[in-house]
């Protein structure tokens, strides 16, 4: 797609400008490939070439040495050279310091058409990361507490950039770091042994185990002493206790078996989980090390890494013994990258961590530890709602992600109803958990993740406009087009049996959907699958403008075939680009 064509033209314009510089490494196709970019417009051309580093060398105007290649390419142009005709430059034309490049309407609807039809699933993927892992820690809730709708920004934003990576060609372990250690799991168990048999946790595990945990903290409030047996009891499990180390296992199998259930509802898979006490044996080696670099100090009690002036200390062991959150990531940072081999170590987590991961970055950096360069803190905002409700687990008082995703459910059951009565009681409850929960998700991900995000239901649930149903309902389009097509005419003849597409609406959609390849590439790169989110928008508008202004079926026969074609790969990129930001593509609405 857009990848090749840009390879392609930096060896072809290496090959034809390698005359003009004593200095070669300007104008390697490595150098070149780097600097060619698609312009915003297509009236200029498909791609830009910036000719500044050039001109410097020259010691000319830039504008001048634009003029000078496109001279040079357009003779080669007219002369029907045979490596202009390969790659399909038709134009070259100066535009200050910019050389525009513009490609024949046939050698670009080629591309497109022959990528959709041998890629397949594996449409606009790379090799870029070919023999590298990408360990990548999301969603990971804590033990007993309920998913709320804050946790849907980690998950989300995790899975999709987990599945952005798998397309850069990445093997990626997805890692759930599970809340499961602490002293609230010595509350937790005290409170099952007080009050445990007044609940069903039989037959309602998970319910009976957030009840317990609210109660708590409710007599808590009244009673301070409850506080001190939750300590003493948390001490038992620390200290091997066996009855208390099988509760806490109830604990995190009920948890786990609960997040599974919206997890597979999301589209959500870990690989591993290696929650918070996963890390319990390798505390006292990390500190030891530490010691060993000469770096810990004592700060009244308590033990520190001194960070300078750049941030706090990092705090590594409490006054009391205990260890902390940073003493923990600091052991799994190295378990990460050393035992997971993680060529990219990735966090997703929110912004309110920034300054723990700095400091936990930091202290990995003055150990020497040089692959600290490559773990990166995904940061993103908060959740905001109009009704300005301010969430607390402990009290019972949030928006449980559950009751978001039901609700979604339940909308745009109603929607799909009365737009389409005629579907089956089946395909609208299944529609309707597709388009629903793909809503919710793609919500979450349209803005750019450092952001926060204002919870809308007028717009996450609408067909028009900036909506996942709208991606959803443009994709349904193609896809009913092309059964039409199927039903009445047979298979989509390959690109070498169709027409030459050259309408400005044929264009502009070919030329944005041959950019998915460098859209998936460049989400990844910055980690913010907006890019994609924003660009399936973008996709969806221009095949909108090209539904509305061409005839499609019903137009003469090497025309309709070939604006079919164009249709079959608006609707491939639709599906592909949804399913890597994990929501499901419905082929009925």
């Amino acid at each position: 797609m857009l990848r090749r064509l840009r390879h392609e033209t930096a060896d072809y314009l290496a090959n034809e400008l390698r005359n003009l510089l004593p200095d070669q490494n300007l104008i390697s196709a490595e150098n070149l490939v780097a600097v060619l970019e698609p312009p915003k417009k297509l009236d200029h051309g498909h791609l830009a070439f910036p000719v500044f580093p050039l001109a410097k060398q020259l010691r000319q105007p830039p504008a001048l040495v634009a003029s000078q290649i496109a001279a040079l390419l357009k003779s080669r142009i007219d002369a029907n050279a045979e490596s202009t005709k390969a790659i399909g430059l038709v134009r070259a034309e100066p535009a200050g310091g910019f050389l525009n490049l513009t490609f024949s309407d046939e050698s670009m609807q080629s591309r497109l058409f022959h990528a959709v039809a041998t890629e397949g699933d594996r449409l606009g993927y790379s090799s870029l990361g070919r023999g590298q892992r990408v360990v990548i820690d999301y969603s990971s809730p804590n033990v007993a507490k309920p998913m709320h709708v804050g946790h849907l920004r980690a998950t989300a934003i995790g899975q999709a950039i987990r599945n952005l990576a798998e397309t850069q060609g990445y093997e990626v372990t997805g890692l759930n770091h599970l809340g499961d250690w602490g002293v609230q799991f010595g509350k937790l168990a005290w409170a099952f042994r007080e009050w445990g048999s007044q609940y069903d946790f039989k037959g309602q595990p998970f319910k009976s185990l957030f009840d317990i945990y609210v109660r708590f903290h409710e007599e808590a409030e009244k009673n301070p002493e409850l506080e001190a047996k939750g300590s003493l009891v948390f001490k038992e499990l620390e200290q091997g206790s066996r009855d208390v180390e099988e509760i806490w296992k109830m604990f995190v199998k009920i948890s786990l078996v609960e997040y599974q259930r919206l997890w597979d509802l999301l589209g959500v898979k870990h690989d591993l989980v290696r929650g918070e006490s996963f890390y319990n044996d390798r505390l006292k080696p990390v500190e030891d090390m530490l010691a060993g670099k000469g770096l810990l100090k004592e700060s009244e009690g308590a033990v520190v890494v001194d960070l300078g002036e750049e941030m706090p200390p990092c705090l590594i062991r409490k006054s009391d013994g205990a260890s902390l959150y940073a003493t923990r990531d600091l052991a799994s940072a190295m378990y990460r990258m050393t035992e997971l081999k993680a060529d990219l170590n990735l966090y997703v987590v929110g912004f309110d961590q920034s300054l723990h991961f700095k400091q936990v970055f930091k202290v990995l950096e003055l150990a020497g530890f040089d692959w600290v360069k490559n773990c990166h803190h995904i940061s993103f905002g908060l959740y905001r709602f109009k009704e300005g409700m301010k969430m607390s687990t402990r009290k019972g008082n949030v928006i449980f992600l559950e009751d978001v995703l039901n609700q979604a459910i339940d909308r745009t059951a109603k929607l799909i109803a009365a737009k389409n009565p005629l579907l089956s009681a089946a395909e609208q409850k299944s529609i309707a958990q597709d388009v629903g929960v793909g809503a919710v998700i793609f919500g979450d991900l349209l803005f750019d993740r450092v952001k926060n995000v204002e919870f809308d239901w007028e717009r996450i649930l609408s067909f028009e406009g900036d909506s996942g149903p709208y991606v959803q309902y443009m994709y349904v389009r193609c896809a009913s087009l092309v059964r039409k097509y199927k039903d009445e005419r047979g298979k989509i003849p390959a690109q070498t049996d169709v027409a030459c597409l050259s309408q400005p609406d044929e264009r502009e959609l070919i030329r944005i959907l041959l950019g998915y390849d460098e859209t998936l590439a460049a989400a990844f790169r910055i980690f913010k699958p907006n890019i994609l989110a924003q660009y399936l928008l973008e996709v969806c508008a221009a095949f909108s403008r090209f539904y509305h202004n061409n005839r499609i079926l019903g137009e003469a026969s090497e025309i309709e075939t070939s604006r079919m074609a164009l249709v079959q790969a608006t609707q491939a990129v639709l599906f592909q680009g949804l399913r890597n930001l994990s929501i499901r593509a419905p082929e009925k609405m």
